[in-house]
């Protein structure tokens, strides 16, 4: 579709307050959708839609004329701006039933449709309790928000809910939001201001900047999906309004219907038909044992590598224990990425033996790989932190795991060993029942 470039607004204002169903916002809602409309010019000829498209935008003819057309080209119908049918988005069904192409050079408005029917259910459901979260300005916070991929993908019903659930607070330039090293407590969205994010430097002693955040940006996230403590501190650069989601609202309304789990059977299904496994831990553990074909982003680097991976491609995401997936599933599902999570992950969500030792292993391979390992098992209890508790956990199910393998491994070579014994007992038994025969030949001669 050729077009110039979207106009913010379109001057006639009373053209836009006539479609339907724009007219039935409020005025606050509607300068909201009329400030995220875009007005584009078509060129006569052009395809608006294909049948079988699936864009989630809603359409209005201001002027010209457009066609529907069947799969071979046909014309079955006509709308015209100006008429009553032009007041309705044309052909709104998803996916599309018809094709639609300019007859003579048009005029369209273009609008999300999520974010208009979330406009809609805000508009005509029940107010009370509901905060004042529209501003003066087209260029809102909350729009920005719903029109991320995080939002997108909720029913307005539950975005409704989420509104009603958020609370405003009101913060200072200097206010830490959130510290590094903290548990995690509250999501938050800024509305008002903005802050900067820094990390600490491992055994340096200062703070790294990692980003600065506006207007619509949301944070702390990680940490309410994960049931991690913050891996960042969060302080305001200037004065601002956040709002915030405790963490058992966040479950509720925002981690349950982003981030889908699924059993083990499934999730090979899924990488039958075309899907991909993601492996989110670290290089070390994905070399260590890992799905076949796996592709290796760890946690800390999916916010970068994001872009790298496949729109169209479905991804099972997987861990030890399913918690690192959930985080990198929900950050993932942020941006529009098909993503589910391994339920259990590696430690308790797989069938026996997926990652079982072969029989083509050496034949003088040692039940002692875990000199390293074993030194582990009896550690210093004064000196053990959270994170070496975690490592010591994660060597142990290793060796757990390499050692059942390595047992059966060694059964069955003592089962072929004793098979071979008693082949070798019969063998010379013949031999000897041979020699017997040969020597009582020999006599009668």
């Amino acid at each position: 579709m050729s077009s110039t470039t979207p106009q913010k607004k379109f001057k006639g204002n009373e053209i836009l307050r006539d479609l339907i169903p724009l007219n039935s916002l409020t005025k606050s809602r509607f300068r909201e959708v009329s400030g995220n409309l875009s007005i584009e010019d078509v060129s006569a000829g052009s395809y608006l839609f294909g049948e079988g498209d699936r864009d989630n935008r809603s359409i209005y003819l201001l002027d010209g004329v457009i066609n529907f057309l069947d799969a071979s080209g046909r014309v079955t119908g006509v709308v015209s701006a100006g008429t009553d049918p032009a007041r309705y988005p044309i052909a709104n069904q998803q996916p599309r039933i018809t094709t639609a192409r300019t007859a003579t050079k048009s005029v369209v408005a273009i609008i999300d449709s999520t974010l208009l029917d979330v406009m809609l259910t805000l508009d005509q459901s029940a107010t009370t309790g509901m905060p004042n979260l529209c501003t003066d300005t087209g260029e809102d916070w909350m729009t920005r928000v719903l029109q991320s991929d995080a939002f997108i993908k909720l029913p307005p019903t539950d975005i409704q809910r989420l509104l009603q659930t958020l609370q405003s607070v009101t913060v200072n330039a200097g206010d830490t939001v959130i510290r590094q090293g903290d548990e995690g407590d509250y999501f938050y969205i800024i509305s008002k201001g903005s802050c900067s994010v820094t990390r600490l430097a491992s055994g340096e002693g200062w703070d790294v900047p990692l980003a600065e955040l506006g207007k619509g940006d949301f944070f702390g996230e990680e940490a309410l999906v994960s049931d991690a403590t913050r891996n960042a501190t969060v302080t305001m650069l200037t004065d601002g309004t956040l709002m915030r989601l405790s963490k058992k609202d966040f479950v509720e309304l925002l981690k349950k219907p982003l981030v889908h789990h699924i059993d083990y059977e499934l999730a090979t299904a899924v990488i039958k038909d075309g899907g991909i496994w993601l492996d989110v831990r670290l290089p070390d553990e994905h070399s260590n044992h890992a799905f076949e074909n796996s592709k290796n982003v760890p946690l800390a680097s999916i916010r970068d590598k994001a872009s790298t991976l496949t729109t169209n491609k479905k991804y099972v995401i997987y861990c030890d224990t399913g918690r690192r997936s959930a985080a990198a599933a929900f950050l993932l599902s942020q941006r529009g990425l098909d993503v589910c999570v391994l339920e259990g992950g590696l430690n308790t969500g797989l069938p026996a033996g997926v990652f079982g030792l072969t029989l083509d292993m050496p034949v003088d391979a040692s039940p002692e790989p875990a000199a390293e390992v074993l030194s582990l098992v009896e550690p210093d209890e004064a000196t053990v932190t959270g994170d070496q508790g975690t490592d010591l956990q994660t060597a142990l199910s290793a060796l757990e795991t390499e050692f059942t393998a390595y047992d059966k491994v060694v059964k069955q070579m003592q089962a072929a060993c004793t098979e071979e014994e008693q082949a070798r007992v019969a063998l010379s038994q013949k031999l000897d029942q041979l020699k017997s025969l040969v020597a009582s030949a020999a006599s009668k001669k």
